[in-house]
């Protein structure tokens, strides 16, 4: 029942990264706290010494951001004890050097890069509004109700509501709402497969570390959303839960 959807590979393999928050107490923790209040993303670069691959890393960093207004480069040398806290949350002393982590503005981890990376991977890693937020709430161990709507005005499908409202899932729940047409939004929904030409809401559902669960028809309900979250082995340790009772029950639409 669970599946991974194809092209999703970097997106699941760095959901997992903390994403903790870093103190503002360093210089580069300080430039990775003015970013996100820019609404930029931050390509922490982590380095031992300015040897060949350092300097090609910093080169690719350099020309293919230098110019961007969304980006800045923050470089931190794993020797600088004043940087300890950063070093610490991607265990930089224990990666493969040099090393790039991209931060969106949220806070999300969006990809690491270790000891080369191209320009176009780099460009890659700033990731939409929505594949930010979905990020983000993954690496907090969330459960992702993805809600892709015809329109700006229409209003959440009522079952990912009753879902969200139901205690038991509303506080590891996290949905969000995406304009299915928004060009912004457009390469992340085709990697989800999520259709954009629908008159009514798809629902992408997700749970960490990067389990995708399904796509369905904006009609699936809450009952429904939360058996098909059991039979991923996402909805908690209890076999006796009633949602993993009713796992087996009729399947919801798919889109």
């Amino acid at each position: 029942m669970t599946r991974i959807v194809k092209g999703l590979n970097v997106f699941i393999a760095i959901v997992t990264i903390c994403s903790s928050t870093v103190s503002a107490e360093s210089r580069a923790s300080q430039a990775v706290k003015e970013a996100a209040q820019n609404d930029q993303f931050a390509f922490v670069m982590f380095y031992r010494a300015e040897d060949a691959l350092t300097q090609q890393m910093r080169q690719v960093l350099e020309s293919s951001l230098s110019t961007r207004d969304d980006a800045v480069i923050v470089p931190v040398q794993i020797g600088d004890a004043t940087e300890h806290e950063l070093i610490k949350r991607f265990d930089a002393t224990r990666i493969p050097l040099p090393a790039t982590a991209v931060l969106a503005p949220n806070g999300a981890v969006c990809t690491v890069y270790p000891q080369r990376v191209s320009s176009a991977q780099l460009i890659a890693a700033i990731v939409s509004p929505a594949q930010a937020k979905c990020l983000k709430a993954l690496q907090e161990q969330k459960i992702v109700v993805l809600c892709a709507q015809p329109t700006s005005d229409a209003e959440v499908p009522s079952g990912v509501t009753e879902f969200k409202e139901d205690l038991f899932f509303s506080e590891r729940t996290e949905v969000v709402s995406v304009l299915a047409t928004d060009p912004a939004e457009t390469k992340f929904l085709n990697q989800l497969r999520v259709p954009t030409d629908r008159t009514n809401s798809i629902v992408a559902f997700m749970a960490p570390p990067g389990v995708m669960i399904g796509v369905y028809d904006g009609s699936i309900t809450h009952a429904q959303l939360a058996q098909q979250l059991a039979a991923a082995g996402k909805c908690c340790d209890d076999e006796n839960c009633k949602h993993h009772q009713s796992a087996g029950a009729q399947q919801p639409p798919r889109r």
